[in-house]
């Protein structure tokens, strides 16, 4: 697994697989996450012999090892902006966008942007990873501006605030050494950045999701989603258990009718960290279904 960035725009990936090959996984992190997120994902694919294409996982503007100096304003778009722009230096005929929370947004907005613009990259899916919706949440999080509770919170109680709604997302399954760099990273995105990328996220759920996977259900796009948790009142990710149907999960069916939609028991929100193996496999399952050259 080897990290690089792009050298004008500052925006750092890691790639794994065959390199000549021209097909490839690019696969976006949640909110205040970073690339490596994926490398234990990757670890799983890389044993599929021979592995026929790339996997590419980008760190957003602001993340990682990403600069903000060509995004300089935190957004949805922005974001979706900087993964075309790898996936197009890197000369992919060929992609499948894999998006974790945050990064469900960004793929869906990636798949946008490739359809009004001259991108070299045909999306042929796109897989979820534990999305949801913001339209579903009775409330925000104590540290999100637009909940009145934040005005009572000073910089330092809004990194320990952000800090208590990563260590909810983790299972036991969730490696220490894991839990440990993600509550570390998530306290050193910039405080500004960080505001502007949280409502341009909830924004986005309220303006533009519900159209855009409508959009993908008419263009008939294939599309895998995998779920591990649903979100109580209180904002907490509950694991779900096999056979269990969540209220975002009918919704997505109902918007994208060809989705295939599995549950991945006995993880948390991190499923891709939690069971690689078994991410792993949906994952090669759907790209299998997709055509010959995937």
């Amino acid at each position: 697994m080897s990290r690089f960035s792009l050298e004008q725009s500052g925006i750092s990936y890691i790639r794994s697989g065959p390199q000549d090959s021209k097909v490839a996984l690019v696969c976006v992190h949640g909110w205040a996450c970073q690339a490596t997120d994926y490398t234990y994902l990757f670890t799983e694919l890389n044993k599929t012999v021979p592995l026929k294409f790339q996997a590419v996982a980008v760190d957003l503007p602001g993340h990682g090892k990403s600069s903000t100096k060509s995004y300089p304003v935190a957004s949805i778009s922005a974001f979706a902006e900087a993964v075309n722009a790898v996936a197009n230096e890197l000369g992919f005929l060929e992609i499948v966008l894999v998006g974790h929370s945050m990064g469900m947004r960004v793929v869906l907005e990636a798949w946008q942007q490739t359809l009004a613009t001259t991108a070299t990259s045909i999306v042929k899916g796109v897989i979820f990873l534990d999305g949801s919706h913001y339209k579903f949440r009775k409330s925000l999080f104590a540290f999100d501006k637009a909940d009145p509770r934040s005005k009572n919170l000073n910089a330092e109680e809004v990194k320990e605030k952000i800090a208590e709604a990563f260590s909810q997302m983790f299972s036991s399954r969730t490696p220490p050494e894991f839990q440990a760099s993600t509550l570390a990273h998530a306290k050193s995105i910039d405080a500004e950045y960080n505001e502007s990328m949280r409502q341009s996220h909830i924004s986005y759920d309220y303006e533009r999701l519900d159209d855009v996977l409508a959009e993908m259900g008419k263009a008939s796009i294939p599309l895998l989603n995998l779920q591990a948790t649903h979100i109580d009142e209180q904002n907490q990710r509950i694991p779900l258990k096999q056979g269990e149907v969540t209220q975002w999960m009918r919704f997505l069916q109902e918007k994208v009718p060809q989705a295939q939609q599995f549950v991945i028991p006995g993880s948390s929100h991190f499923l891709h960290v939690d069971d690689p193996a078994g991410v792993a496999r949906r994952i090669m399952e759907f790209v299998d279904g997709l055509d010959e050259r995937f």
